[in-house]
């Protein structure tokens, strides 16, 4: 594996892993992998990767791009191309922006500064009916269309289904591509909706897609799944002893946008049933001067997940020396990596040292790779952690009832 697991105070619950309740959710969840029954996977095995490069090369024509869409289809390709931005050069690449919510003044502020004349829009709505997009849509198509052929410069991913957002594509013509209609927004980072972001900014998504393939195949060996899926049973029986929040913690600027992936995964998958963990984002060093005071001396009601990576090699040493003959000692000669790295094992030797439970997460390197075995890893435990509570990892029930009062407000105003 390009990663590796340590877990700290989480002993108690190796024993379970032998209970009926381990084995049966495990059961559930080889079977359906094996079949393939979930769509992710099944559109993972028959993934046309040169389709979506033929996608990519079209769009990557204008000199920007503006995704329309929220939630699960905006967060997977958000985290992939902000994990290429830093570490994968490519100058000739577009720029590349997500509308996610429906603040008029931010994205007007956004089209302001942009040359609709070279920017394409892609708009991402599973159902075709996602009242935020469509509302997106509508305010950036007055603008657009008053440049030349705008049309050819507008791309639509929707299922092959009737709906608002298939009939505009179909009226307009627009270019469609094809939303499988078995992938659910938020396990769709592997899909078309995840990849055509991730390859118009040059991330490899082939190598992306692989990482999740070797990840399947790596926990289909049971050694492997109980050694990984043992901090994931102490989650949910960490509940037993008053912990339901879950937070998640990257010390790498770019996997923050993989936290609000994460918190989204998990909150719509198993909050439900008057059950769930509460996800909570936090970002290394950052919020060591923010939240960490809550965390250590707070309420003991938290588990905790820190990512980290193996220590750069490329250091650039800090020369600390000021005014005449002096300098800063405990800081010269070192790096901005040492000192990340010293502040990662601090926090996580007092999060011990407070008996707190924690998994660390260290990655071999930040390639696409091992971020397709790590994001695959996330979206399999959710889906076992939905089985050992016996919740639907798959369905929203809860919150349509706002998305029907929203629409008879709107009917009455």
């Amino acid at each position: 594996m390009l990663f590796t697991q340590k877990l700290f105070n989480l002993s108690d619950f190796k024993k379970e892993l032998k209970s009926t309740f381990f084995k049966k959710a495990k059961t559930n969840l080889f079977s359906n992998i094996k079949s393939k029954s979930y769509g992710f996977i099944n559109d993972l095995y028959e993934k046309k990767i040169n389709d979506i490069y033929f996608y990519a090369k079209k769009i990557k024509k204008s000199e920007n791009v503006i995704f329309l869409g929220t939630g699960g289809s905006s967060l997977g390709g958000k985290t992939l191309v902000s994990i290429n931005s830093n570490f994968f050069k490519n100058k000739n690449k577009p720029q590349i922006f997500f509308l996610e919510n429906i603040d008029e003044v931010s994205i007007n502020g956004l089209l302001d500064q942009l040359n609709m004349d070279k920017t394409s829009i892609v708009i991402i709505s599973k159902s075709g009916e996602t009242m935020e997009t469509l509302a997106q849509f509508f305010l950036i198509k007055k603008k657009i269309s008053k440049t030349k052929n705008y049309k050819k410069r507008i791309f639509v991913i929707t299922e092959k289904k009737k709906s608002t957002l298939k009939k505009i594509q179909e009226e307009e013509d627009y270019f469609f591509i094809e939303h499988n209609d078995s992938v659910g927004g938020r396990y769709s980072v592997f899909s078309v909706v995840g990849l055509l972001p991730a390859a118009i900014s040059s991330f490899d998504i082939k190598n992306f897609v692989e990482g999740g393939k070797n990840f399947l195949k790596f926990m289909s060996n049971e050694k492997n799944f109980d050694s990984f899926f043992h901090s994931s049973l102490a989650i949910i029986l960490s509940q037993n002893k008053g912990i339901n929040i879950s937070v998640i913690m990257p010390y790498i600027d770019n996997l923050n946008n993989l936290s609000f992936w994460y918190k989204q995964l998990w909150a719509e998958s198993i909050g439900k049933k008057k059950m769930g963990i509460t996800p909570v984002n936090s970002l290394g060093t950052v919020d060591q001067h923010s939240q960490l005071q809550l965390f250590l001396d707070g309420p003991r009601d938290k588990f905790f997940t820190i990512i980290g990576r193996k220590k750069n090699k490329q250091q650039k040493i800090l020369d600390c020396r000021y005014g005449e003959n002096k300098k800063l000692d405990i800081l010269h000669k070192k790096s901005l990596e040492i000192l990340l790295r010293a502040e990662l094992e601090a926090t996580i030797e007092t999060l011990v040292n407070k008996k707190l439970p924690l998994r660390f997460f260290e990655l071999d390197l930040l390639n696409e790779e091992c971020i397709g075995s790590l994001m695959m890893y996330f979206i399999i435990e959710t889906i076992f952690c939905c089985y050992l509570i016996d919740v639907n990892p798959f369905d929203q029930p809860a919150v349509e009832e706002g998305k029907i009062l929203t629409k008879k407000k709107l009917e009455i105003i």
